[in-house]
């Protein structure tokens, strides 16, 4: 090869290149980006309508129903969910992998804005909400301080938060469980009665006396001055001295009839850690953002405020960064493991020092040139980056290791040091390029395929493709360079030359049985691809967690006070399973769905799992809802997805029909479906409601307006926000109060009495009440009423799962007037594998065409794309072994698998072909090829297997990600390496005749 003969012949270049190149790789690492996976824009976008004070019925009705018959035309929608809340309507779209979602959001927008005619008058305009898992909060901070919680409140959002904020790249940070306050005044028993005041113009006088208004501009001689009127409240006395009304001729001040005082008003959140009240700060970045430097930035300004403030702690529970980092680390450290492993292979096989040392600084020039075209490419640092170099290494030196063995055996037949370097790289640089081509080539479909695989594989495809390429360069330039410049040392022993002689000796006799060989071979992988059909089967593998997620929806009518106690309960449940610590948040109903949400989090993931059977059964035994315990989705799982969790949707004639037969079906899968952990049915009961009905007749005739009678009740039950009240800058709402204000029992509220022309009249006498029950949401899978079943199974078989609950639901509920539909996680996983079987085969035959090209045959490329089969068995064997499933990862390794156990038959099928050229018989040149590529097939299959064993056996966070690639790999070209050191030569003399190549 003419750039091995420059290289040879220059070797202070390639000395002068090669520190460049290691420059530029170092530098290019230390500029690059950090963060746990590569960006992905992910096709989903989230419609919230609000529709205040109505139910979710009426939100079905007016607003989701319209919406939805909108946007279900939105082109390359693939599938949409709804919930139809009290006040709120939030649509789910889903849409193809792939999509550019910023057109898409245009015709959403433009769907939107038609269908917001036919909204009702008080719907808010609907709001577009793009769907980013790495955009939750990144960091937990617990602050502790004395005081009363709202001065701790105060202090957090004006001191803390805003501090926070100011970090480059921090988006927000938030404040829960914060203590609002409020100037309550709360009007004596019997004063609006007796006085004839109604409650509305009570708060209308509070409103008016605290005024703030321009009287615009006045003149004095040739002076122009601005005109303001200042009636704000500046204390409480300001507020007590309020005229609200006459006595005769004497003002009446709301101080003689109200008490006034500022105080907290009742939560409708509440935040705690380890069961005690809390406050936690939580905090967002910004899109584009380095996590691990955003948050190293906030690390430093919480401890320059625990040092500003002593009575003052600020702690932080929950740091994504870290994950970040050890998954980081992890990589890093199976890199260098591999690489480690892969250069104690050299000096076994090699027996001397010096070899071994140039194929040693080939893998870290190899790197550096591949981050180099990674920085340039715009790639970021990220495990499934680092993941494709790690997957590389034993590769990496996959190239150096068979030019330096033919180079080495050149010289031992007594070339002189530069002939042998030429001439040896010269030999096999046409199957060196082959081997790296047909490995590069099968990325290219894994690009180009449908779902999240090929978002997030592209920068792993971009990491092996500019490795191997870096390792061509490197094997064919720096390799011979070095290698011409070392003298000849003593002869070592081959330690396989036994190996060598008793193989060539089995495959005299093998060669005398052609027949029965194919034919068993042909059993074997018959029964691998029977094997492979039997593998569980999910989309992605499950993430181990060392958090648990806790939260439950309590009965109709459950106060706060209630809620916080049940809250309390689950705390002390976790800490009886070994929960190191628990936060909790009540009153999320809104957000999160549910009343009650929790997370401990324990030692290891393995204690975490051990604690939710525990758990609930401790639950179980003292309530009769259900309290719903799972793994909380760690980052790398919230953003993949996957796992064992999926939905089942109950579709029927009516939501009652439909939670019967979802509740049949939950109860039925947890107890008879092996691997069933929990089914738990998503519905929410919704809080019982009084409606109030005004007689109309009768409130004309005392001339009662509806309004009034209901400013009145209002009072009663929760107060009237009258006006807002500044306290150093911060707004406090004055809420008026008659009597004993919130949480009046109901029958004393419509027993109270109004004032109608100096009579008294009961409530209860103008208006009609009656109690209704509505759900908390209703939910709609593609535009259809339906009910959700959550499964979340123990095991990693997905599809059986699903598979076994569709079987028992069609004898379960039979007769019954339902249907099912899967949820969009099966519809994925379907997607996903037969995006990645099609992959394959566009793998097989990009590889067979490369081949093809290569060998100018026909026969041949057949004869090599046999261990692609071979390699199959080796990856169900491992599977199997190891206790993994088919999922994205591992199809992804048996995708690059195709690429890779091709080498080997390279290798033997080009000698063999050199030395049928060189004159000699098919048979014996097949023995003597297997007898001359023993070594190198041998060597490079040992050093690509312990280069991925580091991964294999999994390092640091997020080595679920990465096991499956690395033992399909693993298992496929240990397998394939013994099997096609037979077959292909078998194969060789069964198709090839004996005739002169020329």
């Amino acid at each position: 090869m003419k750039l091995s003969i420059i290289a040879v012949s220059r070797p202070v270049s390639v000395t002068v290149i090669s520190i460049v190149v290691a420059v530029l790789g170092t530098i290019a690492v230390l500029q690059m980006p950090v963060d746990l996976l590569p960006s992905v824009e992910y096709p989903r976008i989230t419609i919230e309508t609000r529709y205040p004070s109505s139910s979710p019925y009426e939100v079905e009705r007016l607003v989701t129903d319209p919406l939805e018959n909108a946007l279900a035309g939105v082109r390359g929608l693939r599938s949409y969910s709804s919930r139809s809340y009290g006040d709120m309507s939030r649509i789910t779209l889903e849409f193809d992998w792939g999509a550019n979602m910023d057109y898409t959001r245009l015709e959403v927008r433009e769907k939107l804005d038609v269908a917001s005619w036919s909204l009702p008058d008080a719907a808010e305009r609907p709001t577009i909400v793009d769907y980013d898992p790495s955009s939750r909060p990144f960091m937990e901070i617990l602050l502790t301080m004395d005081g009363g919680w709202t001065d701790i409140t105060d202090f957090s959002r004006r001191v803390i938060a805003t501090r926070i904020e100011q970090v480059d790249g921090v988006a927000a940070c938030e404040v829960d469980g914060e203590a609002t306050p409020a100037v309550y005044v709360r009007l004596h028993d019997g004063a609006i009665e007796e006085l004839g005041i109604n409650p509305a113009s009570i708060a209308s006088a509070i409103q008016g006396a605290n005024a703030v208004s321009s009287g615009g501009q006045v003149r004095d001689g040739d002076k122009e001055f601005f005109l303001s009127l200042q009636g704000e409240f500046e204390s409480l006395e300001d507020i007590e001295n309020t005229v609200v009304g006459t006595l005769g001729v004497t003002p009446l001040l709301l101080g003689s009839i109200a008490d006034i005082y500022i105080s907290e008003k009742p939560p409708t959140e509440w935040a705690s850690y380890n069961g005690e009240r809390a406050i936690i700060l939580r905090v967002r970045k910004m899109a584009e953002a380095n996590t691990v430097e955003v948050a190293g930035d906030v690390k430093e300004i919480l401890e320059e405020l625990n040092l500003a403030h002593e009575n003052v702690s600020l702690q932080i529970i929950q740091n994504d960064a870290e994950f970040i980092e050890e998954s980081i680390a992890g990589v890093v450290e199976a890199l260098i493991l591999g690489g480690i492993l892969a250069f104690g292979v050299l000096f076994f096989f090699l027996r001397d020092w010096r070899s071994p040392l140039i194929l040693g600084l080939s893998l870290p020039l190899s790197i550096a040139l591949a981050l180099f075209f990674l920085y340039l490419a715009g790639v970021t640092v990220n495990i499934m980056s680092l993941g494709g170099l790690a997957l590389g290494t034993g590769l990496l030196v996959d190239n150096a290791v068979v030019v330096l063995e033919a180079i080495s055996r050149r010289r031992e037949k007594g070339e002189d040091r530069v002939s042998a370097a030429t001439s040896g790289t010269a030999e096999v640089g046409p199957a060196i390029v082959a081997s790296t081509l047909t490995t590069i080539i099968v990325f290219f479909p894994v690009v180009y395929m449908e779902g999240i695989t090929s978002q997030l594989f592209r920068d792993q495809a971009l990491a092996v493709g500019s490795a191997l390429l870096a390792s061509l360069l490197i094997a064919v330039t720096v390799i011979p360079a070095l290698a011409a410049r070392i003298k000849k040392s003593k002869e070592a022993d081959d330690v396989t030359g036994g190996m060598k002689e008793k193989y060539a000796g089995s495959m005299d006799r093998l060669l005398n049985r052609r027949k029965r060989v194919l034919f068993v071979t042909f059993l074997i992988t018959a029964a691998a691809f029977f094997g492979a059909s039997r593998l569980p089967m999910q989309l992605l593998p499950d993430t181990p967690a060392d958090q648990l997620e806790m939260t439950f929806s309590a009965p109709e009518g459950t106060s706060m006070e209630q809620l916080v106690g049940l809250s309390a309960t689950v705390n002390e449940l976790a800490g009886l399973a070994g929960a190191q610590w628990t936060s909790g948040r009540i009153g999320v109903r809104a957000d999160e769905g549910v009343d009650a949400l929790s997370v401990s989090s324990f030692e290891n993931s393995r204690e975490a799992s051990n604690a939710i059977l525990p758990i609930r059964n401790g639950w179980n035994s003292a309530f009769s809802f259900p309290l719903q315990v799972g793994p909380r989705g760690t980052l790398l799982g919230e953003i993949l997805g996957g796992g064992s969790g999926f939905t089942i949707y109950v579709e029927g004639e009516s939501i009652d029909t439909d939670l019967q037969a979802a509740n049949i079906l939950a109860e039925a899968s947890q107890n008879d479906v092996v691997g069933v952990i929990s089914a738990d049915v998503n519905y929410l009961p919704g809080k019982p409601e009084i409606v109030v009905r005004p007689d109309g007749e009768l409130m004309e005739l005392l001339g009662l307006t509806a309004d009034g009678v209901a400013d009145y009740l209002e009072s009663l039950s929760r107060g009237i926000v009258a006006t807002t009240y500044y306290r150093q800058d911060e707004k406090v709402d004055v809420m008026l109060l008659a009597g004993s204000g919130e949480g009046i029992p109901i029958d004393s509220i419509f027993q109270r009495s109004v004032q109608v022309n100096g009579t008294l009249i009961q409530v209860d006498r103008l208006v009609d009440t009656y109690v209704r029950q509505t759900p908390g949401f209703i939910e709609h899978y593609q535009g259809n009423r339906a009910v959700g079943v959550s499964i979340q199974g123990s095991g990693t078989n997905m599809a059986g799962t699903a598979e076994m609950i569709t079987t028992l639901s069609d004898s379960l509920l039979r007769g019954e007037p339902v249907k099912l539909r899967t949820g969009a996680e099966i519809e994925e996983m379907d997607r996903t594998a037969s995006s990645l079987i099609l992959a394959a085969l566009l793998a097989i035959a990009l590889v067979y065409v490369l081949l093809a090209v290569q060998f100018e045959s026909f026969i041949e490329p057949l004869i090599i794309m046999i261990t692609v089969p071979l390699g199959v068995i080796g990856v169900v064997i491992g599977l199997a072994a190891f206790g993994q499933s088919w999922n994205a990862l591992s199809g992804i390794g048996l995708v690059i698998l195709s690429g890779i156990v091709v080498n080997d038959g390279i290798l033997l099928v080009e000698r063999i072909t050199q030395l049928r050229k060189a004159g000699m018989p098919v048979r014996q040149a097949v023995i003597e090829a297997g007898r001359d590529r023993f070594r190198p097939v041998l060597m490079t299959t040992v050093t690509t297997v312990l280069g991925l064993l580091p991964m294999a056996i999994g390092f640091g966070e997020g080595a679920a990600l990465r096991q499956p690639l690395a033992i399909a790999v693993i298992s496929g070209i240990t397998v394939a390496t013994l099997l096609t050191l037979v077959i292909v030569p078998v194969l060789y003399s069964a198709l090839v005749r004996e005739k002169n190549p020329s």
